[in-house]
């Protein structure tokens, strides 16, 4: 009886014909004879999986796929078709296949997940050098030079609902104005994205946010929201109300009336105490401060793509490679969550990724890896 390998079972989750449409509409494959955008795909999903080092590396994998191109639609690439592919072929379909996956994401959270969180940052791909420069220049900034990626974790699946590459020098908040609200969910993140009038379009759509407040902050304290309990390190937890009238700009402030809650959270090992402000009445103030204490997740999550799915070094040079590189990086992360979670098996999301890049071309039930 046949049996698809463990590479077939990866991929799986990816909706074919959704990504030959979105290939057809962006004219992905136009005049393409050798290695198309499917090829393309497979062949970097492997390279992160096995974390291939080099192009070379890379086309010298593909080769393994050569046995199992009828079933995979996909085989061998030579070294400098793969560097032509990787310049050549739109990224556009690898982005909509991404945002295709993070939204299955989106639903497993509604439906599995009561209280929804997500966890709002960014992090910088740094693209440095004669052969960036061309491209990454005109965006660099006094820290960082190359792209970032702005990501919208889900706490409790750790996996991303929202992704966006922009240039290095877009400013995190001017990302998250674009972001889609969901009402219903938490938004955690820090200082970066601080911007009264934002927050208020959160709670004007049903959302929540638990964010850090800036020790400048005009606030006025209205009254004490609830007691600092023994043993807790909730210093204090009160309602206040801003009393900035006008923002950067001579903006309005649109929360100059609402009231929000701002919880002082005392920190082991440092002299001054963390500030809160939510606009959850809800929740007590210890589940306020684990939320953002939770938001370190997130670096943890950068962390990992960075290390294991190989974000440091690139096979190509231009813009449209790196963007390849990155979508499918973050299409790759999507696909071990979803077969992580289907296998059955205990162990981390790293340990499974090292279980599988050993047994890729292996035709065993997706139940077995766990054994090994």
């Amino acid at each position: 009886m046949f049996t698809s390998t463990r590479l077939a079972h990866l991929l799986s989750a990816i909706p074919r014909q959704f990504f030959r449409q979105s290939t057809e509409r962006h004219q992905a494959d136009r005049y393409v004879k050798r290695c198309t955008s499917w090829q393309l795909l497979v062949t970097l999903i492997s390279g992160h999986v096995t974390q291939a080092l080099s192009l070379r590396s890379l086309a010298t994998f593909s080769e393994t796929l050569g046995p199992h191109s009828y079933h995979l639609k996909a085989g061998s690439v030579a070294r400098s078709t793969l560097s032509d592919a990787l310049n050549k072929r739109d990224y556009r379909p690898f982005q909509d296949l991404c945002e295709l996956l993070l939204r299955g994401i989106s639903r497993q959270q509604r439906k599995e997940v009561g209280a929804m969180v997500s966890l709002i940052d960014s992090t910088s791909i740094t693209l440095r050098g004669p052969l960036f420069d061309d491209w990454t220049a005109a965006t660099k900034t006094r820290i960082t030079q190359g792209l970032k990626v702005h990501v919208g974790l889900d706490l409790a699946q750790l996996a991303p609902m929202y992704v966006n590459i922009t240039p290095a020098n877009v400013n995190d908040l001017s990302d998250a104005l674009k972001m889609p609200i969901q009402a219903g969910m938490t938004y955690v993140f820090d200082k970066g994205y601080c911007d009264y009038n934002w927050w208020y379009q959160l709670q004007a759509k049903g959302a929540l946010f638990v964010t850090r407040l800036k020790k400048n902050a005009n606030i006025k304290l209205l009254h004490e929201y609830s007691s600092a309990t023994e043993h807790s390190s909730v210093m204090t937890d009160e309602v206040v109300q801003f009393g900035k009238k006008r923002l950067a700009g001579k903006r309005l402030n649109d929360y100059l009336e609402t009231p929000v809650r701002r919880v002082v959270v005392e920190r082991e090992g440092h002299a001054t105490p963390l500030i809160l402000v939510t606009n959850d009445f809800t929740r007590t103030a210890e589940e306020i401060a684990a939320l953002y204490k939770d938001r370190w997740k997130i670096e943890l999550f950068f962390k990992w793509i960075k290390q294991h799915l190989k974000l440091k070094r690139f096979y190509a040079f231009s813009e449209n490679a790196v963007r390849l590189q990155i979508y499918s990086a973050l299409i790759s992360y999507l696909l071990l969550q979803l077969f992580h979670r289907r296998s059955g098996f205990t162990g981390s999301l790293f340990e499974f990724t090292v279980r599988i890049a050993h047994v890729l071309h292996e035709r065993s039930a997706p139940s077995e890896v766990a054994d090994r």
